[in-house]
């Protein structure tokens, strides 16, 4: 057996059926296998000359792991290792070949060609591997107010019903706000232009019934013109378009925008758009069928016909059903007779319940008005995997039964595995995709545009209610100052926001509102200063842990990136590892995908941490630190390559390193030492407690003394991995070494500023002493 580079992975020596290997005596007489320390083994001739003999084939070429067999029984080993005598490490022992029928799912997860080489199995299985199932403390687990809640700053309760209307998504009925701050930059410019290309083309059916033949938005010209009357025939039956991009990239809104808000001359005239949002529809197919046929018809029916009178509503919609009703259901009877009535009336009732019928009904009514149907399905990235796929299963017979255009919304990694499994293959249709827009334009157009209304006594109350002159005077100060942040492309403000987010709009405005009315963003000293310059700290802290005193991996969008993650073996350093190793992959500044089979295969062999690997990938690709080719954003078995992401070079160049930071996470941090964890319990308590009692030099002297001491131990733990493992790595390159230089940096600025500011607050009680 081979590994993926030719390299041998796996000798077998198969002796002749009969060939005695004699085993030490079983436990128990059940007993199918167990593992055996070699030697034992090699007392018994046959199997070591059996094993010697394999052994030498495998040093000659570098093979680590070998078996041999009689056909009933069967010894894997590891043939050496270093630091360790080879015998003194134990084999795998097959007593009886029923094993593999007996247990055959715990002989496949070990000895299965797709374990071996994808999960090695063979390194869990047979490597001496170092102290597995570390007893972790948790000091959260010990801190009584770990829980505290820290109240919003002043200017919140006034702030956040104006952020609530104007720092979230876009809504249909927003018009001016779509207008006015709705984002689109180069990449949107392409999409859209794609886009309403292919809208008109699939229109172009009931352009020709209708004789039209003008089209707007520069499209007159012969070229295009013929490609469209091709497109008149080709696509008479309808088509399926797929609008896929990132989460929080802004499909729903780009589709609001295109369809609704901004239109071209022929999409406004020609086109009777339905727009099926399914964000709270529940999750299965019955709920999401009911609700995308009876949004198409209620949307579709914008004339009220379903609740006109029945001869309207016959004579327009249902005509060809009451033909055929009056030659059979209806024969016999007079027009003017009970009997006639109630049954019309019942077939009547029965129509209007056939939402499919009735949608084609409204088709071939607006057709005859000139108009055609567009129907958009929209936020099925809510589902599981299997309904957004029934979804576009739904879109695709709405296009056949309706023969109109459907737009369907998609995450790209859904996009990616419907086509890998054949989904989207097996229809005709077009795909588009969408970048998003910079968190930091988005940003300044909505600062401007709230700062607009409040100063506007007109409009003010479309907003909110407060009429005190002064609050909305200082909301708009503190809102310029902050946006005076994002003005500045290297400002920490910007940038960590930026990173953070990595083209997750709807996750960066929910950071921003959350910086905006934080207890932590301090809004007094900013008033004062009339400008600020943000700096880091003042940045990381309010977006981290908003709302609370201690953070808490679990309830914050930053994660903690030195948290132990695999319950039996766990290194604090795994994720930044996995980030410097797709460092070295930048090409020109631009990263590169890498393949995570390596990965897998370099975290297994030198680490044995494949399930520490595998968390800590799903950690950094939910958080954007990395992104896959596919576009998933968790780890599964499907993952082929990864790349870095701005956000993950961000956060191993500069935030891992940052005292604020590490004084953020090292709380709700695992730690493997006891004594490591008892002093950050105490000190955390110490300083909740000089929290309380308003002593900030004191705080942040003992802050500077828990970060110092966890640092420590991150070295400590870096130096035992280094000679553990054999890395060979000089103390140089350690990430706690980095992040020790970083803090010495630090310590001296933030020793400084904490002075000045003792030394302003006794001036200040000075002054008022004097005054009283």
């Amino acid at each position: 057996m081979k590994k993926h580079n030719g390299d041998h992975l796996l000798f077998i020596e198969a002796k002749r059926v009969g060939n005695y290997f004699a085993l030490p005596r079983a436990k128990n007489p059940r007993e199918l296998c167990c593992m055996k320390r070699i030697k034992l083994l090699v007392s018994d001739d046959a199997i070591k000359e059996a094993m010697h003999q394999v052994r030498n084939y495998c040093l000659e070429s570098g093979c680590e792991y070998a078996a041999i067999t009689n056909g009933i029984e069967w010894i894997f080993f590891k043939t050496f290792e270093k630091g360790r005598r080879w015998d003194s490490l134990n084999a795998f022992v097959v007593r009886d070949v029923n094993y593999f029928v007996a247990s055959h799912t715990d002989a496949t997860n070990k000895f299965s060609y797709r374990s071996i080489i994808e999960h090695a199995s063979l390194v869990d299985l047979l490597s001496s591997t170092p102290p597995r199932d570390r007893e972790v403390f948790f000091a959260k687990q010990r801190i009584p107010s770990y829980s505290h809640a820290i109240n919003a700053n002043r200017l919140a309760e006034f702030l956040r019903p104006v952020v609530g209307k104007l720092f979230g998504n876009i809504k249909p009925d927003q018009r001016e706000l779509m207008e006015r701050c709705y984002v689109s930059e180069r990449d949107y410019a392409h999409a859209t232009q794609g886009m309403q290309t292919h809208i008109r083309d699939s229109l172009t059916p009931y352009f020709k019934d209708f004789g039209v033949t003008h089209l707007t938005d520069g499209l007159e010209n012969t070229e295009l013109g013929k490609r469209i009357s091709k497109s008149l025939i080709r696509r008479a039956s309808g088509e399926v378009l797929v609008l896929f991009g990132g989460k929080g990239a802004g499909k729903s809104t780009f589709i609001r925008r295109l369809l609704h808000h901004a239109p071209p001359d022929w999409l406004r005239d020609h086109a009777q758009i339905a727009v099926i949002d399914l964000l709270n529809v529940p999750n299965g197919k019955e709920a999401v069928r009911a609700a995308l046929w009876k949004g198409v018809v209620s949307q579709l029916d914008t004339q009220g016909i379903l609740d006109m009178t029945r001869d309207t509503l016959v004579k327009t919609l249902f005509e060809d059903r009451f033909e055929v009703a009056k030659k059979q259901n209806l024969a016999g009877f007079s027009e003017a007779s009970d009997v006639y009535n109630d049954r019309l009336n019942s077939l009547v009732a029965e129509w209007k319940s056939d939402l499919e019928y009735c949608a084609r009904q409204l088709c071939h009514y607006w057709a005859s008005k000139g108009r055609g149907a567009v129907v958009v399905v929209d936020n099925t990235d809510q589902y599981d995997g299997t309904i957004q796929d029934f979804c576009f299963t739904l879109a695709q017979e709405i296009c056949d039964a309706l023969s109109c255009v459907t737009l369907i919304s998609m995450r790209e990694e859904r996009f990616y595995n419907s086509k890998i499994h054949g989904l989207l293959d097996a229809y005709q249709n077009s795909g588009f995709h969408i970048s998003s827009p910079r968190p930091a334009t988005v940003f300044l157009k909505r600062i401007e545009y709230t700062i607009e209304l409040l100063r506007d006594p007109k409009r003010r109350y479309e907003i909110c209610s407060e009429d005190d002159p002064n609050t909305i005077e200082e909301a708009c100060q503190y809102l310029e100052i902050v946006a005076g942040g994002f003005k500045k492309p290297h400002s920490p403000l910007n940038r960590f926001l930026s990173a953070a987010s990595h083209g997750d709009i709807r996750l960066s405005l929910d950071l921003f509102r959350a910086f905006l009315l934080s207890g932590y963003t301090n809004v007094d000293e900013m008033l004062a200063a009339g400008r600020w310059d943000f700096l880091i700290h003042q940045v990381i802290k309010p977006v981290m842990t908003p709302t609370r005193y201690f953070y808490d991996e679990v309830l914050s969008d930053i994660p903690n990136i030195f948290q132990l993650r695999d319950g039996r073996n766990a290194s604090h350093f795994t994720a930044l590892r996995i980030l410097r190793r797709l460092t070295k992959g930048l090409e020109g500044g631009e990263p590169k995908f890498f393949d995570v089979a390596e990965l897998r295969f370099e975290f297994s062999e030198k680490f044995q941490m494949l399930g520490d690997l595998e968390r800590n990938l799903d950690m950094l690709l939910k958080h954007g630190f990395v992104e896959a080719n596919n576009r998933v954003d968790r780890y599964e078995d499907g993952l082929d390559k990864i790349k870095i992401t701005n956000y993950g070079q961000y956060i191993a160049s500069e935030l891992f390193s940052s005292f604020t930071y590490l004084d953020i996470i090292c709380i709700d941090c695992g730690v493997f030492d006891e004594s490591t964890h008892n002093y950050l319990v105490e000190a955390s308590k110490d300083e909740y407690r000089l929290f309380n009692e308003g002593k900030r030099t004191d705080r942040v002297k003992i802050r500077l003394e828990r970060v110092e001491e966890f640092l420590k131990y991150l070295k400590s733990e870096e130096l035992r991995e280094n000679e553990m493992y054999s890395l060979g790595a000089l103390e140089a390159d350690f990430f706690s070494i980095k992040a020790i230089e970083s803090f010495e940096k630090e310590k001296v600025s933030i020793l400084a500023s904490a002075e000045k500011q003792r030394r302003k607050r006794l001036e200040s009680g000075h002054q008022s002493s004097r005054r009283s």
